[in-house]
């Protein structure tokens, strides 16, 4: 059984080397890697070609003239795609030496999409993150859309069949939230599902970007447009859920901005807050908080469960 990994690289000299480091010692061997250099103008490309050269692996590199966003390079990857199942990695992240070989063990059993935990930060003092359990592409549908379970690429192994039989694809030019439309579809036409628990993945969770920058409208515009990519297939109640799910970030501030956007944005789903039954007891009651423009609220949360609890207690 083939494996198609499929990497998008944009401006990421500095870590790359470690991300094809992981790539070179996975224990899993019968595997293509394909990397779509999308015109960083630094010094990746020549890492990938060096690699592609001397690391013995069935390497693919496509190289882009013009840089397209992380989209479109993925589609092109998959355009170039062999493999019998699909998986994704992002260019500044750590694959576990055994992802490979632990998810194509699960596909025997021949499953359409095989899932796993993962590791918040690259260190080895990360923070395991454990994914929710299911059983059916309904059940695992159910936690995505409500917040229970997150739709990163980097967490799933797909069928190639199912992707290509149903068309999916990313929609070039719209970055944010690109995962969770394709990965949504994925589901909502899997047949069978298995989830490992097992942290094969480490995500790089450094950001310096602002809550208000990463919500600018610009980037909520590309948002909706993802998710109008999906939002017809799914049920009402789904949907509302999606979309209170994808603005709780706002809620994760001090800055009463962040919280009037939260209110503004999708307003239709704010008489359901606090709804969700897969949501913990505390998320619910920030969520009603916030319908009420309970705004002191809100913030007392945000100091006492995000920067003291998860910030120190946690850390």
């Amino acid at each position: 059984m083939k494996i198609s990994l499929v990497i998008p690289v944009y401006k990421a000299e500095k870590t790359l080397p470690a991300t094809l480091e992981s790539i070179r010692s996975q224990s899993f061997r019968d595997f293509e890697v394909i990397f779509v250099e999308d015109a960083g103008a630094d010094g990746s490309l020549a890492l990938l070609e060096a690699f592609r050269r001397d690391s013995g692996l069935d390497c693919k590199l496509i190289a882009l003239e013009h840089n397209g966003g992380a989209a479109a390079a993925r589609n092109k990857a998959l355009d170039a795609a062999e493999g019998e199942y699909l998986a994704f990695a992002d260019a500044d992240d750590l694959l576990d030496p055994e992802m490979l070989s632990c998810a194509a063990l699960a596909a025997a059993g021949n499953p359409d999409i095989v899932g796993w935990d993962w590791t918040f930060g690259l260190t080895k003092d990360g923070r395991y993150m454990r994914q929710a359990d299911y059983s059916t592409p309904a059940q695992a549908l159910e936690k995505l859309t409500g917040g229970a379970m997150r739709w990163n690429l980097w967490l799933f192994l797909v069928r190639r069949s199912l992707v290509e039989q149903n068309r999916i694809r990313f929609k070039d030019g719209y970055d944010l939230g690109e995962d969770m439309q394709f990965i949504l579809r994925c589901f909502l036409h899997a047949g069978s599902t298995v989830q490992l628990h097992k942290s094969l993945y480490r995500w790089n969770a450094v950001s310096s970007t602002s809550i208000s920058r990463s919500f600018a409208p610009e980037k909520r515009a590309q948002i909706e447009t993802n998710l109008k990519e999906v939002e017809g297939e799914l049920d009402p109640a789904a949907v509302t859920e999606l979309k209170l799910y994808l603005k709780r970030p706002l809620l994760i501030s001090a800055d009463r901005n962040d919280y009037e956007t939260w209110y503004s944005w999708f307003p239709e789903a704010n008489a359901h807050a606090g709804e969700g039954a897969s949501l913990p007891f505390h998320t619910r009651i920030l969520q009603k908080m916030a319908a009420r423009r309970c705004w002191t609220g809100v913030r007392l949360y945000y100091y006492l469960i995000h920067k003291f609890v998860y910030g120190i207690l946690y850390r």
